[in-house]
């Protein structure tokens, strides 16, 4: 007969060390507010593998995955305005969570690498606002 104490730290050890605080807490996307001057730019996110995609069109409010590298800015008659969006991006708090795990025997690694693969562990900025130059 199995012990039953042994069996539930077994289970509740196991889940802490593939869980993964800020991808199950704050997930892999973030709602980012983009405005321009003048308003009525197309909003293009742009991913580490050059991957583009349209989102909106400012002034907007749209999730954008958090491995967005930069984004565009596109107007007719202006031109077009990249912003490195990772710039101002912060650690998510949620990801200091797996790292104490790590210091605590390691069981935090596997949820450490799981939020840095998803980019889990970044904050994206709220807010970004471009000024276009008139062509």
């Amino acid at each position: 007969m199995k012990n039953p104490i042994l069996t539930t730290l077994t289970f509740i050890t196991l889940i802490f060390a593939f869980s993964s605080c800020a991808t199950i807490f704050s997930g892999t996307t973030q709602a980012v507010s983009f405005d321009s001057n003048p308003p009525g730019a197309e909003v293009v996110t742009i991913r580490k593998n050059g991957i583009e995609q349209k989102v909106g069109i400012t002034p907007c409010t749209v999730p954008i995955s958090k491995k967005t590298k930069r984004v565009k800015f596109t107007k007719s008659d202006f031109y077009d305005e990249t912003y490195p969006i990772m710039q101002d991006a912060e650690i998510n708090g949620w990801y200091w969570v797996d790292c104490a795990g790590i210091l605590v025997g390691f069981v935090g690694l596997p949820a450490a690498i799981i939020d840095i693969s998803t980019g889990a562990y970044i904050k994206l900025p709220s807010q970004v606002k471009v000024e276009l130059k008139k062509r």
